[in-house]
């Protein structure tokens, strides 16, 4: 392997023929900027799910549970606070209202509150931004300066009969995704009840993994197997993440074709360079090395330009990833992309997936000069020279 390792790094960069080394240097880099593009969007997509993650996490409970009689509510809270890994389980409430802005009527979300839960309280006031009475409704943060909302809100309540009525704004709160802070009131939990009487009462439960919140489902409907309802908050934004998990996979395969155009490119060096190193074949068959051998060093030569560029842009993707998060200075419209700030994220996996599809690649484009190379009978080769 070491004579084939020497021949296929020289003929690669110390060949006399100075152009075949030139097309190696943009073969490699042509698969270091396919590389180092690829690693930095992955990142991005992957700083995207994290951080929408983290944001729904902080708002919304892990497991949602619903019972037919509301009244078994208390018993399941009473049952499962006592159960490892669980942090918090309150109940809490869902409903609507339709809101008055001049001339403009729309619907809002409205989430009941236990305030009397110190644990739920300290959790909401983490989003708070500002209090200015000590009852009313919190709106969002967004919906707030859409509206220029001050001390008010006109809203009419779900009911069969629709009456205009009034509530004092108790303050404002920011969570930082689009949808909750421009759509969503939060107000106590008896005065959410007294709103309609079509509403939705639910335990809202929080666990220490939220990854194992599917086993402390199945927990629950063991212990409770009729008229409860459980659902987690996997599978509340189902599509929503298979949405993004299916964006991440076309992108890696539509930039991944970068990479492939650099292999072609390698394809054209080796070709080039089995037509330049005719006469050196011959001599290297007439010496005794064999196809496989022959073969061996034009291959080593596309694995090392797919090496060296892959690390190359490997370097390249990394340095512009650590250099984007700790400079976040490309800024978004928060009201398209729920962030200030173009979110980075590295994983491991996937930079190591990334190399190995530029090194199989590299390798693959190839194989095929190098059996063109083995193919050539030594007399052929040394004919005309």
């Amino acid at each position: 392997m070491i004579p084939e390792l020497f021949l296929a790094w020289r003929y690669l960069f110390r060949g006399k023929t100075r152009h075949i080394s030139f097309i190696g240097i943009v073969s490699c880099l042509g698969i270091a900027l396919g590389v180092a593009t690829l690693i930095v969007v992955i990142s991005v997509m992957n700083g995207f799910d994290r951080d929408l993650m983290d944001r729904l996490m902080r708002f919304n409970q892990h497991l949602t549970i619903e019972c037919v009689d509301q009244e078994q509510l208390a018993e399941v809270e009473g049952e499962i606070e006592t159960w490892e890994g669980i942090e918090t389980a309150s109940v809490s409430l869902q409903t609507q209202v339709f809101a008055k802005f001049d001339n403009l009527v729309m619907p809002l979300a409205v989430k009941g509150v236990d305030f009397q839960d110190k644990e739920e309280r300290e959790a909401l006031y983490k989003y708070i931004t500002r209090e200015t009475a000590s009852e009313g409704f919190f709106v969002g943060e967004g919906l707030r300066r859409r509206f220029f909302i001050l001390d008010a809100i006109e809203f009419y309540p779900l009911k069969k009969k629709l009456r205009l009525e009034e509530a004092t704004v108790r303050g404002s709160f920011k969570v930082g995704l689009y949808d909750i802070d421009n759509n969503f009131l939060i107000t106590d939990l008896e005065r959410a009840k007294s709103l309609s009487d079509n509403y939705l009462l639910f335990l809202g439960v929080r666990v220490s993994d939220p990854y194992k919140a599917k086993e402390v489902k199945n927990k629950i409907l063991a212990k409770f197997d009729q008229g409860v309802f459980v659902s987690t908050w996997m599978e509340s934004n189902q599509v929503f993440f298979a949405a993004l998990q299916l964006e991440k996979v076309v992108m890696f395969i539509i930039l991944s074709l970068i990479i492939l155009v650099a292999a072609f490119n390698i394809f054209a060096t080796l070709t080039v360079g089995v037509t330049e190193k005719t006469k050196d074949i011959g001599v290297l068959k007439s010496l005794g090395f064999t196809r496989k051998r022959i073969a061996r060093i034009f291959s080593l030569q596309g694995l090392l330009l797919g090496f060296i560029g892959t690390l190359s842009g490997t370097a390249l993707g990394l340095g512009l990833c650590i250099v984007l998060e700790k400079f976040p200075f490309i800024k978004l419209p928060q009201e398209i992309y729920y962030i200030e700030y173009l979110p980075m994220a590295i994983k491991l996996q996937d930079i190591g997936l990334i190399i190995l599809v530029g090194i199989v690649l590299s390798f693959i484009f190839s194989l095929l000069p190098a059996m063109k190379a083995a193919k050539l009978q030594p007399s052929e080769a040394l004919r005309y020279e």
